[in-house]
């Protein structure tokens, strides 16, 4: 069965996939500004008789379904993503546990690219999202520099990273005192995977239990948590640290 096609748009996230993996370009459209900027795209496309063409800003709010174009348009096919078991184990990732607004994945994404962190882990659930025009846009290109691995359910996921990482569950505040993601950190003899949960519900308690660390991102207590790609920000920037270290 053929994969499905995605139609994405903005110019920071088009532009990406047309420099970095044109070969996922089935189909492109632009606006006579922005035709400059795909000029090396199209000989790639032309090459590979793809379809590639000039149109109007109302034709390019039809194609992408938005008037936030930004003058350019794309239909692609999902960047293939790897099964969790191929994750290597020689850098920290994050793990996306049922996030599922799209607007959120995609925001996570662009954090985890300005910090090089570049593999992440999804469930099917997740990994859903990020295969969404919105979640593209929101990116601003994020999405192309990101290695993607998938895990079907919570067995498939502790099986992956047995013995290979340190797993660290993001928990909401509790009476209990957890320990900051840092401290995790600097005391891990083993990448770290940050595993954050669904934005209403966070991690299921059974898949929390059965990380080897627990932590949590202290706050005033004014609010209950933070938005998940804040929190995902946090601890991105903190994982970045150890793939520098």
């Amino acid at each position: 069965m053929a994969d499905p096609l995605i139609t994405i748009c903005g110019l920071s996230s088009v532009s990406a996939v047309a420099r970095h993996t044109p070969h996922l370009i089935e189909r492109l459209f632009f606006d006579k500004d922005r035709a400059p900027n795909f000029a090396a795209a199209c000989k790639i496309l032309a090459q590979k008789r793809k379809t590639y063409r000039l149109v109007t800003s109302e034709e390019l709010k039809k194609i992408a379904d938005t008037s936030h174009h930004q003058g350019v348009a794309a239909v692609i096919h999902p960047p293939v993503a790897e099964r969790l078991a191929r994750l290597p184990a020689n850098a920290p990732a994050l793990c996306l546990n049922d996030v599922m607004n799209s607007h959120n994945v995609g925001a996570i994404f662009r954090t985890a690219a300005f910090f090089g962190v570049r593999r992440l882990a999804l469930s099917r659930a997740s990994f859903a999202a990020a295969m969404t025009a919105s979640a593209w846009r929101v990116a601003e290109g994020g999405l192309t520099h990101a290695e993607i691995y998938v895990f079907d359910d919570d067995v498939e996921f502790f099986l992956g990273t047995a013995e290979r990482f340190a797993v660290a569950a993001a928990l909401k505040p509790e009476k209990k005192k957890l320990p900051a993601l840092q401290s995790i950190l600097t005391k891990s003899q083993l990448p770290v995977i940050v595993c954050l949960g669904n934005e209403e519900k966070g991690l299921p308690p059974q898949f929390a239990a059965r990380c080897t660390h627990q932590f949590t991102i202290a706050g005033s207590g004014a609010v209950e948590s933070l938005n998940v790609s804040v929190a995902a920000a946090l601890c991105i920037e903190k994982l970045s640290t150890q793939r520098h270290a």
